[in-house]
């Protein structure tokens, strides 16, 4: 979730190394390491607009539910060799409650790229969303590098 498409993993290894430094010689806790997390969390991460992950915490280190993720996508012409992808996502298995950001990429022949993350409440599926890319990928995927904990992901074309 902390993943940036110009600096990649830096702002993750930022807050670790604030928190091992922070813990130099003591011990850590669940609570201890979360005040870290708040503390250099992106604003896109903020699912309950309160500046705090208890929404991630409750699920991933509290919680049990484990998702189920189903991409569907569509394209349409956009002018020249340019097209508009469509997709829905579909998040099941989970309480109404549970909160997730889900990673959307695309492959230009062997070129992953990280189109952007999509935020989904509950068991649903999310509006269509359009991307407008400069030509058809070979494929688009969520999850790609099993960003999220899911019992699936699947990805289908229209």
């Amino acid at each position: 979730m902390m993943y940036d498409q110009k600096t990649g993993d830096q702002k993750f290894i930022e807050m670790m190394r604030d928190f091992v430094k922070g813990h130099a010689n003591q011990n850590a806790s669940t609570e201890s390491f979360k005040a870290y997390v708040d503390k250099h969390m992106k604003p896109a991460m903020d699912l309950e607009g309160n500046k705090r992950m208890d929404w991630f915490f409750r699920q991933w280190v509290y919680g049990t539910e484990i998702p189920r993720y189903k991409m569907e996508y569509w394209y349409e012409p956009a002018g020249g060799s340019e097209v508009s992808l469509n997709f829905t996502i579909t998040q099941s298995d989970v309480s109404p409650t549970f909160k997730m950001i889900v990673p959307v990429y695309v492959d230009f022949d062997g070129n992953i790229v990280r189109l952007g993350d999509v935020s989904i409440s509950g068991s649903g599926t999310s509006q269509v969303y359009k991307v407008k890319l400069p030509r058809r990928p070979k494929r688009v995927m969520i999850n790609y590098y099993n960003d999220v904990l899911a019992t699936e992901s699947l990805n289908s074309a229209k």
